[in-house]
């Protein structure tokens, strides 16, 4: 039997040629592609860009997300004592998964990141967006909203 550690590695890494990265409106540096949207199961599934230093706003996922960092590295900031503060620096590989209802913001590395988000939908909602400080509420994101991206963009896979 061959020991894993003995098998050569893949040559290719992910191939985002064919994904035209949709940006986040108003938000420098953060893009984003649809991978799927599955209404029986209220789930969105997408890649999320964030260029080298970029953040974004104070947001809270309202289900369960799954998240991967594919590429690059992912910080996470968390609010302790009113503050932003440094919780995680994510390399490739990282997965973790949250129940939901979890205030953070989100940074790309010195390399900026690819990560893939799974995210469940409460009533519908994805996730709330608040200011940069996490304080004043924004607006939401749903799976519909997520729905129409998809049939705008069309369903190109990496290659």
């Amino acid at each position: 039997m061959t020991d894993l550690l003995d098998l050569p590695r893949p040559a290719r890494q992910l191939d985002d040629s064919a994904i035209s990265w949709r940006p986040f409106a108003g938000y420098e540096g953060l893009y984003f592609w649809v991978l799927g949207v599955d209404h029986a199961r209220q789930q969105v599934d997408i890649f999320f860009r964030l260029a080298p230093g970029a953040r974004c706003p104070g947001h809270r996922h309202v289900g369960p997300t799954d998240t991967l960092v594919l590429e690059g590295e992912q910080r996470t900031w968390e609010k302790k004592d009113g503050e932003w503060a440094l919780d995680q620096v994510r390399p490739p590989g990282f997965y973790s998964s949250i129940p939901g209802d979890h205030l953070h913001s989100e940074e790309g590395g010195a390399e900026g990141a690819i990560v893939m988000l799974s995210m469940t939908a409460v009533d519908g909602v994805i996730w709330e967006t608040y200011d940069y400080e996490g304080v004043e509420f924004q607006s939401v994101s749903t799976i519909d909203d997520f729905q129409r991206v998809l049939d705008k963009q069309g369903r190109v896979a990496p290659r």
